[in-house]
């Protein structure tokens, strides 16, 4: 490790299960990393859904107290300091300094997270960031959003040129961009749905060529709809319109549940002969370091930097991470929220 580090740092620190003032910021120890880890100084990190369960203690076997977050984007800052660059690692080791994003691989759950100004992570789950001008803030949205999005559509749903989509709960950020990876993979009707009719022009200018006003039940307005149903579903309200998704499947199509915006896990009474229609395909996606690694990752930033996809976002501080929790709680909505500790 760099001697120049400091010792202690900044973080959120999760020390309970409950509400939002679980959280507090306090003054802890840099990490130290371990045998084929790499230290991270953070420079931003996104806000998702899954930390919020973790916190609200719907996460199994996470013990408290504990820093949360699966995400984040920084810089090399260290590596154990009886590690040479050939000893037990299976990854080329980067260059101190060197820009890196992360996510999953344990990262707030069974290793302390992001929510913090350094961590330690796997050196085989960090891809470095190409030369881009991307600010940090952009930047600090895109891996688990990037990852679960293109996972979900690519292994998840297998989605080929030519087919239709029909996004549910299109209005996250992550349904946000789906819309927009499905038109770049070649998708040539995309369907949307929002409780808000309101949102229809949002879900359009992102790429949806239908929309559907969502009440719970959209089925029927799919099947009535001038294409009809749709080859692939990607469902991320989860499973409370779960099963009216499946409804709104051809044969042979297939449903990904990828999200849970609807707050509830699981699904009662579920009859596999009864509520999944015949021939209909059902997965999920929950994502993970290997898909993080076989992510165009380069190729989207890319496309992300030419502004061929559009990612919103909205920019926080450290110090606003109650604040963030309680709008997510409150259904998010859009823009990918971010944390920014330092654009440098």
């Amino acid at each position: 490790m760099q001697t120049t580090l400091p010792k202690t740092m900044r973080a959120v620190m999760c020390t309970a299960t409950g509400p939002v003032s679980v959280m507090e910021i306090q003054e802890v120890p840099v990490p130290t990393p371990q045998p084929s880890q790499v230290l991270v100084r953070i420079l931003g990190f996104g806000i998702n859904r899954a930390e919020m369960f973790t916190r609200q203690g719907h996460s199994p076997g996470i013990e408290f107290p504990r820093i949360v977050g699966i995400e984040c984007i920084g810089v090399v800052a260290g590596y154990p300091a009886a590690e040479t660059a050939e000893s037990g690692t299976a990854s080329p080791r980067l260059p101190i300094g060197t820009r890196v994003a992360t996510c999953m691989g344990g990262l707030g759950r069974q290793i302390p997270g992001s929510y913090a100004e350094y961590t330690c992570v796997a050196q085989a789950n960090v891809r470095p960031i190409p030369a881009t001008s991307l600010p940090v803030g952009t930047l600090a949205a895109l891996p688990e959003m990037l990852q679960t999005t293109w996972g979900s559509l690519v292994n998840g749903l297998d989605l080929r040129p030519g087919e239709s989509l029909l996004v549910r709960g299109a209005t996250s950020s992550i349904g946000l961009c789906a819309l927009q990876l499905a038109r770049k993979i070649g998708a040539v009707r995309i369907g949307a749905t929002s409780r808000s009719a309101e949102r229809e022009e949002l879900l359009r200018q992102n790429g949806a060529t239908e929309f559907f006003v969502d009440n719970g039940e959209v089925a029927k307005a799919v099947a009535q709809s001038a294409n009809g149903k749709f080859d692939k579903i990607l469902e991320l309200t989860g499973t409370t319109t779960l099963r009216d998704s499946v409804r709104c499947a051809v044969p042979k199509g297939t449903i990904c549940m990828t999200g849970i915006q609807g707050g509830e896990w699981e699904l009662e009474k579920f009859t596999p002969m009864g509520d999944l229609p015949n021939r209909v395909r059902l997965c999920a996606y929950g994502g993970g370091p290997d898909d993080f690694m076989a992510l165009p990752w380069e190729e989207l930033i890319h496309d992300i930097e030419a502004e061929k996809v559009k990612i919103p976002v909205r920019e926080f501080k450290l110090e606003d991470i109650r604040k963030v929790h309680k709008i997510l709680e409150s259904g998010g909505g859009g823009a990918k929220m971010v944390v920014v500790i330092s654009d440098k």
